[in-house]
């Protein structure tokens, strides 16, 4: 145990180690290498520990680049517009960016996706966006984004406001335009769309069904430990204290007896007790325990099992 607490001890202390182990700048080295190889969802991982680390106008770029590659255009168009509003003069932009910007452009006019505008009410909440088909952390403010055909979900979230959401249903390429309104936490406060209920279910009541069974399993260990302690002592110490061969045999006869007795309860309440464990973790609330013992020679037979 001691050196088990010295290897965990160990670990944590090499923890923060290993996960400093990369600088940003390896780690943007890594992401470009590996959207050379054409891994581009690799390298998007790789840019936003790097962003992580050191938030850069170059990391959210090479974002926007490698989702670009991947084909992902509502991410790539977000990652472009914050590579463009983080520019500065320490921190300027690649000089690939506006090649990227124009190649982006025309794709998105080409490709099957439909701009959705997307508006907050009341105008100028200061609210963070993210759609269903985005990573947790990659969240937009209120923009014009392309999304493909299909069903997404578009949540709303900005301090002092209930969360809000709306689904867009994209069928073709035509144009749309969202408002999502934000219900403010205050009360009295104008109402926006519902927040989904969400209804649970009552818990039901724990079963006492597992510890019945474990007090069977202690009340069947103590009588063993009764007939250990009497019946069984008692003829070992007849056999010890015999004084013929006639003595000696009959209290061997018990002995072997009782010793067969007693292991029999004591192995019956092991596994009486056992079951009631694994029924208090399982979900077989209704499952009824049976458990039999059958003496033999030299020891005792037992089976457990269940009827409904």
């Amino acid at each position: 145990m001691r050196s088990l607490a010295v290897g965990v001890a160990a670990l944590i202390a090499l923890a923060p180690v290993n996960a400093d182990a990369e600088s940003a700048e390896e780690m943007r080295a890594r992401g470009e290498q590996l959207a050379k190889s054409g891994r581009f969802s690799e390298a998007i991982d790789a840019f936003k520990a790097a962003e992580r680390l050191e938030p850069r106008a170059r990391h959210a770029c090479l974002i926007a680049l490698a989702y670009t590659r991947r084909e992902a255009w509502s991410q790539a168009e977000i990652f472009l517009e914050q590579c463009e509003a983080r520019a500065t003069p320490a921190d300027p932009l690649p000089e690939w960016v506006p090649t990227a910007k124009q190649q982006l452009a025309e794709r998105l006019a080409s490709v099957n996706v439909a701009p959705i505008e997307i508006a907050l009410a009341p105008a100028g909440t200061n609210a963070t966006l993210t759609v269903s088909s985005f990573a947790p952390d990659e969240r937009f403010t209120a923009r014009t984004i392309h999304l493909p055909p299909g069903r997404h979900l578009i949540v709303a979230t900005a301090p002092g406001f209930r969360d809000a959401q709306h689904t867009v249903e994209v069928t073709d390429r035509s144009p749309q335009r969202v408002v999502i309104t934000m219900e403010p936490v205050t009360a009295g406060a104008p109402l926006g769309e519902p927040t989904p209920h969400v209804e649970r279910q009552p818990v039901p009541p724990a079963s006492k069904v597992p510890v019945a069974v474990m007090g069977v399993g202690a009340g069947v260990g103590v009588a063993g430990a009764l007939v250990h302690l009497t019946l069984f002592r008692g003829a070992r110490n007849d056999m010890t204290n015999a004084t013929d061969i006639g003595e000696y045999r009959s209290a061997e006869e018990r002995f072997d007896r009782y010793r067969a007795l007693s292991i029999a309860l004591y192995a019956t309440s092991a596994v009486t007790v056992g079951v009631g464990v694994v029924l208090g973790f399982t979900k077989h609330k209704r499952h009824v325990p049976e458990v039999a013992v059958v003496p033999s020679d030299g020891g005792a037979m037992v089976s457990v099992g269940w009827t409904r």
